[in-house]
This record gives C-alpha cells, sequence and structure tokens, in this order.
C-alpha cells in the first residue's frame, strides 16, 4: 500500500490547473503550496479536479495553526 507523502510547510505541490487547494494548503502564483509540515493527500471530487490537502501528523498537533495567536519570549 501507499504510505502518505510527507511535505514541509512552504513546499510547491502541483498547479492550480491540476488540482484545487483543499485544508493546509495556500495558492500563489498559480501553484499550490503546502501552509503547514504533514502528510500530502489528494482526493477525487466527482468529475472535477482532484481536491490537494496536507494533514498534520498526530504527534505534531502541539504545533499553531494558519492564524492563531501565539505568545513567546526572544
Amino acid at each position: 500500500s501507499d504510505s502518505p507523502a510527507h511535505c514541509p510547510s512552504g513546499e510547491r505541490l502541483c498547479s492550480t490547473e491540476e488540482a484545487t487547494a483543499g485544508s493546509g494548503t495556500y495558492i500563489r502564483h498559480g501553484f499550490i503550496f503546502s501552509s503547514l509540515a504533514g502528510c500530502l493527500e489528494k482526493r477525487s471530487e466527482g468529475s472535477g479536479l482532484s481536491v490537494v490537502s496536507v494533514v498534520r501528523d498526530a504527534e505534531a498537533q502541539l504545533l499553531p495553526d494558519v492564524g492563531d495567536v501565539v505568545t513567546c519570549k526572544v
């Protein structure tokens, strides 16, 4: 069986002509990029384009998500 592909945050995944951006991704200049580190998922949605998503590994759930407010000390 195929194991899910791991990708780092910011990795270019594919063109917007090949798929639709799902959760954990963003679009820039006609390409879909990963917005977080995790497992790449591609699923078909009817007769349209596949949806590309990036899902975090279970052990990485403590990382902040896009839009979260964080407090830090430097």
